[in-house]
């Protein structure tokens, strides 16, 4: 196996000619992969040094993050942490400090688990992402990058540039919860995120997700649908419980069952609206 460390996107094209060439940015996945023996690249390409695709860039409609910027620089900066709060919530029961230290977000996407952390917050933030390939450059919305477990929508020799999401209003309420089978370290046995807005008493947007519940993380449509429109004071926590648990397809592995699942995204919702809601 070879490495290189590539320094702008024109080189890492080239390179992604080469059969059996993989991305390394933080490797928090990739190696923990290649140690057990699952993926087997012929070529390692550290993309830490690219500059387009590090920073984080604040526009007056958008926020864009570099795919290969690390959790933990996106929690230190004060632009995330005000304007979208939700993803700094969830990055911080992202592993470690040291594996926020060095994975990135980018890399946790493309990863494409149903338990990505990351992935719930994007998801209500209506991220999309910047492809670059040698055939040129297009976006995708986040909600149709993920096609299965481990699977994206990036084609042969393509990658991630960038993270870009519309700024949202700040009146939004907001609640992340993910259950593990301990408090740290803990791959999310179900998780729920919620973006809620509130105006003159009825709810005037609702955006839910969940993770670790169905092959892909998801935005729970109907209980959004649900809610919209409705008496603050009158949400039905119960009916949206049920919704979400209706709109769920969990598996039984070796952390938890199907049923359980389903249980806890029912409890987590009707969590989210009394958390949300008055």
């Amino acid at each position: 196996m070879r490495y290189q460390r590539v320094t702008d996107e024109a080189e890492l094209l080239a390179a992604l000619t080469e059969p059996n060439a993989a991305i390394l940015s933080g490797g928090t996945d990739l190696l923990v992969r290649m140690r057990n023996g699952l993926v087997h690249p012929d070529l390692l390409l550290d993309v830490s040094r690219i500059p387009t695709l590090q920073g984080i860039r604040q526009t007056e409609s958008s926020i864009e993050i570099g795919a290969a910027i690390t959790e933990g620089e996106i929690l230190a900066s004060p632009t995330v942490c005000v304007t979208l709060p939700l993803l700094a919530t969830a990055l911080r029961s992202l592993g470690s400090v040291q594996i926020r230290n060095r994975g990135t977000l980018g890399g946790n996407l493309v990863n494409a688990s149903p338990a990505a952390d990351g992935a719930v917050p994007l998801l209500l933030y209506d991220a999309e992402l910047d492809l670059v390939g040698r055939e040129g450059e297009r976006t995708v919305p986040l909600d149709g990058f993920f096609l299965g477990p481990g699977e994206t929508a990036l084609g042969s020799g393509e990658f991630v540039r960038t993270i870009r999401m519309p700024i949202p209003k700040t009146e939004y309420r907001t609640f992340y919860h993910k259950v593990g089978r301990r408090r740290a370290l803990t791959i999310a046995i179900a998780s729920l995120g919620a973006l809620i807005l509130v105006e003159d008493g009825l709810v005037a947007d609702a955006r839910i997700a969940a993770g670790s519940v169905a092959p892909i993380p998801i935005r729970l449509r109907a209980v959004e649908e649900r809610l919209r429109g409705t008496s603050s004071t009158e949400a039905d926590a119960d009916e949206a419980a049920h919704l979400a648990m209706a709109a769920v397809s969990p598996i039984s592995d070796v952390r938890s069952t199907a049923e359980y699942r389903t249980r806890v995204i029912g409890n987590l919702a009707t969590r989210a609206l009394q958390s949300c809601l008055p």
